[in-house]
């Protein structure tokens, strides 16, 4: 029997999601990063996802965390090149000037917003819906759960941006499932992907600051011990299974 409470789960989570994005934009102060990086990020994007397979006693293969082989490179590298090389050789060629020098202060948040991305929408939605229904429909749900959270910044809430996001967010689903589910492939394709369009609709996004930056540093020094922390505990767990 298929299981619909997970596809019922994963829209609430949507739902929340939307909901603390919102409001987050709401806000240019502290209270941005509570309901952005605590909130969305690393309370349901990341500690929801890792209590879920903490009380299932699972490691992070289980959302894709794995040793990269000679496939994954190949998927990765194509994926980046046609991503990158479709959005940047075009504005080249028509002369358009490409403003490189918004990058920097956007670095750290986007390393930090693409993992949440990544982890949840791929890591852990896409490759349980796998399990139950397949990877055609994991991954059509994937690409759809990716662009309808969008809706939450203010940016990007017409028609023809979300139809855009979920087509790149099946193009991450696909990478995600021809590298073998790997993790790593997904988010490193992710990631240039949003450089470049930061670099090109970077008035479409929430305004990058130093403040920003300060805080995505701190968000990224708290998942890491999170992680660490997390690996700790399954190590702990499958020796007492062995004694």
């Amino acid at each position: 029997m298929k299981n619909w409470k997970f596809i019922l789960f994963c829209c609430l989570i949507e739902l929340a999601i939307v909901i603390f994005i919102s409001i987050a934009c709401l806000f240019n102060n502290s209270i941005y990063y509570i309901f952005y990086n605590l909130i969305y990020g690393i309370v349901i994007s990341v500690l929801l996802p890792l209590l879920i397979l903490l009380k299932e006693k699972k490691n992070f293969e289980e959302v894709g965390i794995k040793k990269l082989g000679k496939r994954e490179f190949i998927v990765l590298f194509s994926f980046v090149l046609f991503s990158i090389g479709g959005q940047i050789i075009p504005k080249v060629i028509i002369g358009e000037q490409v403003s490189w020098n918004v990058l920097p202060i956007a670095i750290l948040p986007l390393i930090m917003t693409t993992f949440f991305e990544e982890f949840l929408f791929r890591g852990f939605i896409q490759t349980r819906i796998e399990k139950e229904f397949g990877y055609g429909i994991a991954i059509i749900i994937s690409g759809l759960l990716f662009s309808l959270y969008h809706l939450g910044y203010p940016g990007f809430r017409t028609f023809s941006d979300i139809m855009l996001l979920f087509v790149v967010g099946i193009g991450f689903a696909i990478a995600f499932k021809l590298s073998n589910n790997n993790f790593v492939v997904s988010y490193f394709v992710n990631l240039p992907n949003a450089f470049v369009t930061y670099i090109l609709k970077y008035s479409q996004f929430p305004k990058m600051t130093i403040e920003s930056t300060i805080y995505a540093g701190i968000t990224i020094i708290l998942l890491v011990i999170i992680f660490v922390n997390y690996r700790k505990q399954i190590q702990k767990d499958n020796k007492l299974k062995i004694i």
